[in-house]
């Protein structure tokens, strides 16, 4: 997507001059319309209400789906996907594009007005769910959800945050979310930091548990060990920031309503970057990058140069899940680093939390659905305990079986390949991005592995207990969000990366609040706190 307001703003006006022409043009004849809304009231004799099969005799359903490059080329060859097809008697015709097209492909055909049944896994932003769903192009959800959608339904009930998440300003769910079990710990509390216990044996030194402390173990292991690297992540930092959110005070919420928080003083929401706290974490990065305690090409740096750095045995500290997921057995070496406080004495508090409303964007019924219903029941399978467990793992006896009551892949599945590949001819879920219930049980990530659980488990004692889903907002302010928030995003990484690297000084922090300013930042935080009141 394009970071420049003007091409933003004129895509969306032009999508939706193309949407209303296709809404016009299609006026003479609406019967297609009616007919999704009228089939959810009266839905066709061959749709069963409850149990399986879904359709007593084989029905299509059309979508548009975006395929990550880790899954099989043809969904419908995956032994599960067959599997669920046979129990349903829904056959999904899944329209598979590649993942970094999907977006153009989607906006393509909503205004051409030649859209599918469903959109699947193509990450559908909360703007065009408002814009469309305002219009009727996606369908609300909620009779469906009372009528036909139990599993589903009581994951909300059991969690209430789920269902103030997926609803927008006008009171209606359009979309089904990915959920993060509460209780999975690993994926909640997935960016940790963390340091070499051998290391810090050699140097006679404890776990660092301030700021200070943790900046004398990087210049001890950069000045003593041969090659030695300091602070580095998999992502220029991005998984090292949550982290640090507890000891400088921002962040307060978790991590899923972006730059904003509450302010401690009004109650108020804050956009955090522009607080002291902020300013001296950068400070903070800034002293340990110019002492060369974070590699000087960290903005340039990928996943891969991290994986093989840490795989090499030269990396002194990491903010990632788990080393052992990424450096292999070297990554065995490494402790988390409990969450660090500025002053020796102080309450360490972890505001790196996750919500258990990972995203709301991945699945969306259009006005062009023949069967609502079913459509519902089949999304609805995989909120399931058996779905669930079928989508991540496969089927029992293809993919894994079921030992002392806990669930272990088949050899065969693991041997001399990684489980991704090992899995891609029974699963679909690999590459992320999807609508479903992620429970420890069955998902087999690195957030799931021994090492990312146990430090996990660490970080409880000090997570905060209130944590926000990302807010939902109306058409209009997600037309402004697209524009001037995404400019106040794209502004505020390069600022940050100029802060550490000291491109930026520092003593220039008035000028980056002024330039902020400038860009909407008063507008955009009037929209956050709107959104923030209707919650509440």
């Amino acid at each position: 997507m394009s970071h420049h307001p003007f091409t933003r703003r004129a895509a969306l006006a032009s999508g939706a001059a193309l949407a209303s022409a296709a809404v016009l043009a299609s006026c003479g004849d609406d019967s297609e319309e009616i007919d999704t809304l009228d089939q959810i009231e009266n839905p066709d004799e061959n749709i069963t209400p409850e149990g399986m099969p879904i359709a007593n005799e084989l029905i299509t359903i059309d979508f548009l789906s975006a395929r990550p490059s880790t899954t099989a080329e043809d969904w419908n060859e995956v032994s599960v996907i067959q599997a669920t097809e046979e129990l349903t008697n829904v056959h999904i015709d899944f329209g598979l594009v590649p993942q970094d097209g999907a977006t153009e492909r989607r906006n393509l055909v909503l205004s051409s007005g030649d859209y599918p049944s469903a959109f699947y896994r193509t990450g559908v932003g909360t703007g065009d769910i408002a814009t469309y769903g305002e219009r009727g192009t996606f369908i609300a959800l909620n009779d469906l959800l009372e009528k036909h959608m139990p599993n589903l339904t009581a994951l909300m009930e059991k969690s209430p945050q789920i269902r103030e998440g997926l609803t927008f300003p006008d009171g209606n769910i359009y979309s089904t979310p990915q959920i993060y079990d509460p209780s999975f710990l690993g994926l909640r509390y997935m960016f940790k930091l963390w340091a070499r216990q051998d290391w810090l044996d050699q140097f006679g030194m404890a776990v660092p548990e301030t700021t200070e402390e943790f900046e004398a173990y990087l210049e001890e292991s950069v000045n003593t060990i041969d090659g030695a690297i300091g602070l580095t992540d998999p992502v220029n930092l991005g998984e090292t920031y949550p982290t640090l959110y507890g000891a400088f005070g921002v962040a307060n919420q978790g991590t899923a309503g972006g730059q904003i928080d509450l302010d401690p003083d009004t109650g108020k929401v804050r956009y955090f970057p522009i607080t002291d706290g902020y300013r001296e974490m950068m400070e903070y990065l800034n002293g340990l990058y110019s002492k060369g305690l974070i590699p000087a090409d960290i903005f340039s740096s990928d996943r891969a140069t991290f994986t093989a750095q840490g795989s090499e045995g030269i990396v002194a500290a990491c903010g990632t899940p788990a080393p052992a997921g990424y450096f292999g057995e070297v990554g065995e070496k490494y402790v988390v680093v409990p969450p660090l406080t500025r002053n020796a004495g102080e309450t360490p508090v972890w505001h790196a939390v996750r919500s258990e409303l990972a995203s709301i964007c991945h699945f969306v019924m259009t006005d062009r659905c023949e069967h609502p219903v079913a459509l519902a029941r089949w999304m609805d399978y995989w909120y399931s305990e058996e779905g669930a467990r079928q989508f991540f793992l496969g089927n029992q006896g293809d993919s894994w079986e079921e030992v002392d009551g806990e669930y272990k892949l088949l050899p065969e599945i693991t041997e001399g390949q990684s489980v991704d590949d090992g899995l891609k001819p029974h699963s679909i879920f690999m590459g992320g991005s999807y609508p479903g219930w992620v429970t420890e049980r069955w998902f087999g990530g690195v957030e799931s592995m021994p090492q990312a659980m146990e430090s996990s488990k660490a970080m409880e004692p000090y997570a905060i207990p209130e944590v926000w889903s990302a807010f939902t907002f109306t058409p209009e302010e997600s037309d402004v969000l697209g524009t001037v928030g995404t400019e106040i995003g794209k502004y505020l990484g390069e600022a940050r990366a100029g802060f550490i690297t000291g491109q930026l000084p520092l003593s220039e922090w008035g000028t980056f609040v002024e330039t902020l300013e400038s860009i909407g930042l008063s507008e955009f935080l009037e929209i956050q706190q709107t959104a923030y009141d209707r919650r509440q």
